[in-house]
């Protein structure tokens, strides 16, 4: 019996042998050519990797052969990016697991905010761009601001906000990009919840503020979010929202889900989106200290068939002792000199350091791209979130380029 692992992370965010060590099972990686190397390949009875790995065919190709030799009975993949790539192989070879009609709701902005809507959930007004008249047309009937982004993308890459005339005709200037939608802008503050449906039962759920914004990166700003205390009144509210979601679209058995919502200042609960996988950053590792649960590991041990609904179902009758979260640091444009010489503060429980002296380094292209990355403990969300600005500010300031 064999699992086929389509993959584009880094070994240090999913260690599949370990994960997966407890099972009779051969394990088949298809990977992203730059992270092969991270990869052990003696635990793996098949590891191969490419070039390009987003848009590269031969993935498929290779799994169909695989196939034919291995009849894996499992396809995982872990990526935004992968979800419908592993959906349309399952249905292939008719395994259990996410299909592609779900996987398109979990992907698709458009379908995903139809979808809710038919449940009563609050969803910004939106429309498919087509043409350069459907954003006039919008623009001229909802005003300014608006939001542009991909139906299918990931990390917020491609989202642009559009606030004025001036805006609007640099975008249309550029031209309408394909499978695009517009929607208006919501003010207020943004939330992730994140957890596990396994069993077709939603077992954890963890709600997340965000400390600074999705599109902070695009002007040089941090990535944070940390748990909010489930005494919070907001916790109730938005774990009763994304239920409600998830009930509604067509969730997977066994499925990991990230869901962003905005809480405006007139008290409301809107969609941003969700997504059938985990979060980034180090969303696994601010979870893992503070409920005992790796998330995306819980996730993979799921879909091949380890029962963990009562293990993981009784995290969420504990008391929650410790808050949590992370901030992410990302690149700017130039080279980089040298990271802080002093150890960080003592409720810092990880720091992690990417960038490399002497490397160059451009704008961050993604909301979670990033040189260095923290996590943190508090006590309370205003310690905490005081915590992680102080952390980045530190850094900041202790680091040089050129």
């Amino acid at each position: 019996m064999s699992i086929l692992i389509i993959n584009r992370f880094a070994h240090d965010r999913c260690q599949y042998e370990q994960w997966l060590s407890g099972l009779d099972e051969e394990l088949l990686l298809l990977t992203a050519e730059e992270v092969i190397d991270s990869f052990p390949a003696k635990d793996y009875a098949y590891i191969e990797s490419f070039p390009q790995f987003d848009i590269n065919g031969k993935v498929e190709l290779r799994a169909i052969e695989l196939y034919e030799r291995y009849q894996f009975h499992t396809v995982i993949a872990i990526s935004e990016r992968d979800v419908l790539r592993a959906s349309y192989l399952r249905q292939r070879f008719g395994l259990n697991g996410q299909l592609p009609e779900s996987a398109q709701q979990f992907r698709n902005k458009i379908i995903m905010k139809e979808i809710a809507q038919t449940a009563q959930l609050a969803v910004p007004k939106f429309k498919s761009l087509q043409t350069s008249l459907d954003l006039i047309s919008f623009v001229e009937h909802h005003g300014y601001p608006v939001v542009i982004k991909p139906i299918d993308g990931a990390g917020s890459q491609n989202i642009q906000v559009i606030y004025n005339q001036l805006d609007l005709e640099s975008v249309l200037e550029s031209g309408i990009y394909r499978a695009t939608e517009v929607e208006t802008f919501i003010s207020g503050d943004m939330y992730h919840v994140d957890g596990l449906v396994t069993e077709g039962e939603v077992a954890f759920i963890s709600v997340s503020k965000y400390a600074s914004g999705c599109l902070a990166y695009q002007s040089g700003g941090y990535n944070a979010s940390y748990l909010i205390s489930r005494d919070n009144p907001m916790f109730g509210r938005l774990v009763t929202f994304t239920n409600r979601l998830l009930r509604t679209l067509d969730t997977p058995e066994h499925t990991a889900f990230h869901t962003e919502l905005f809480h405006t200042p007139n008290d409301e609960i809107f969609l941003c989106e969700i997504a059938s996988r985990t979060g980034g950053g180090r969303l696994d590792s601010y979870l893992e200290q503070a409920y005992g649960i790796h998330l995306t590991k819980v996730w993979v041990q799921a879909q091949c068939g380890i029962d963990l609904l009562e293990k993981v179902s009784s995290v969420m009758n504990k008391s929650q002792h410790v808050l949590t979260g992370d901030v992410l640091i990302p690149p700017r444009k130039g080279k980089f000199i040298s990271g802080p010489l002093e150890s960080p503060p003592s409720w810092v429980t990880e720091f992690r350091m990417l960038a490399k002296p002497g490397q160059r380094y451009d704008h961050p292209k993604f909301s979670i791209d990033h040189i260095a990355s923290f996590v943190v403990q508090g006590d309370t969300e205003s310690q905490i979130e005081n915590r992680l600005t102080h952390v980045a500010n530190w850094f900041e300031q202790s680091s040089y380029w050129e």
